[in-house]
């Protein structure tokens, strides 16, 4: 895990004119189908799709148990943002020691120029007692977590503290922006002033530094033992290009039967090149619920049945996604 090695700072408001700036990258989660196209795996190195990496493979803390181990779609924390759709990461865990290292991962993007920026939002569950931090990471040259070296943003997370009500009074890690110590972005929370809801806060980065270069970015929750962290809103604008793989609708095709079903489907595919295979089952939130396949597979014709007995009657969407692109297919359980 990176640690935290930039310098004190301060979030900052920001206002976008998008008539005024060129949008290179545009996604605030709130379309469930974008979700289920953000890929759910280990990075490769050169991935030109979004990763969601969940490294640590932590168990969860027991009272807590249905989280997601990677960054999740989830409504905003506070009131205010309740209404909103933000990827969520846990870090509430049952080691007190080790760092969780969940990673969201843009696709590659290439700057002509120093005009790019990136904006984002980014809350807490709660601050000070048990605030989680957040780094903002960018690598030049793969998409392994060893690879993010730059930071272009830090938040401090919760070292340690008992219940006053004061900043003050809590100890955080250092260097880094300790979410709502400047009395912003803050909701009260049933009167409990040592665990203020964070509000959606905006923030940017330049990435002028970049200009010329191919850079990803890398949302990292990885923080200790804190309880919840959320962004959203991700924007990349300036001069430039998303490098993502564009695939073909006539690559391959996903056949899922019966429908509906009951215990069990068969999934049909044709991969027409050896590669990496991820399918995995989606709700209707676009949370994933299973993953019933991630492996390197052969060339050839695939007939198999995924076990569907311990998931809810409802509907889901099953995602097929291969170095040459994905394929979606809808199911019901009865």
């Amino acid at each position: 895990m990176k640690k935290f090695y930039t310098l004190c700072l301060l979030a900052i408001a920001v206002t976008f004119n998008s008539k005024a700036q060129n949008i290179i990258l545009s996604e605030d989660f709130e379309d469930t189908t974008t979700y289920a196209n953000i890929l759910i795996t280990t990075p490769s190195g050169s991935d030109t799709t979004w990763i969601d990496a969940d490294l640590d493979a932590l168990a969860y803390a027991g009272s807590v148990g249905t989280r997601a181990g990677e960054w999740y779609i989830s409504k905003g924390f506070a009131d205010v943002d309740s209404t909103t759709r933000v990827m969520a990461s846990n870090s509430w865990t049952n080691n007190s020691q080790q760092p969780v290292a969940n990673y969201l991962i843009t696709p590659p993007i290439h700057l002509n120029d120093a005009s790019g920026m990136l904006y984002w939002k980014n809350a807490p569950f709660q601050t000070p007692r048990y605030v989680d931090g957040l780094q903002v990471l960018v690598s030049t040259t793969q998409n392994f977590d060893n690879n993010f070296s730059d930071t272009l943003k830090l938040y401090a997370e919760f070292v340690s503290g008992d219940s006053s009500h004061s900043f003050n009074d809590y100890v955080f890690s250092t260097p880094g922006f300790v979410f709502g110590s400047d009395g912003l972005w803050l909701e009260d929370n049933n009167g409990d002033s040592a665990r203020w809801r964070g509000i959606l806060r905006p923030d940017s980065a330049s990435l002028a530094g970049y200009a010329g270069q191919t850079i990803y970015i890398a949302f990292c929750s990885g923080t200790t033992d804190d309880n919840l962290n959320s962004i959203d809103d991700i924007l990349v604008t300036g001069s430039g290009t998303v490098l993502a793989f564009a695939p073909s609708q006539n690559n391959f095709s996903l056949n899922t039967f019966p429908n509906p079903a009951t215990d069990k489907f068969t999934v049909q595919y044709t991969l027409p090149a050896t590669g990496m295979v991820n399918l995995t089952i989606m709700d209707v939130t676009g949370r994933k619920v299973k993953t019933a396949l991630n492996n390197m597979s052969l060339k050839g014709d695939y007939t198999f049945d995924v076990n569907i007995s311990e998931l809810p009657a409802g509907n889901y969407t099953v995602v097929l996604t291969t170095k040459q692109g994905q394929s979606v297919s809808k199911i019901t359980k009865q």
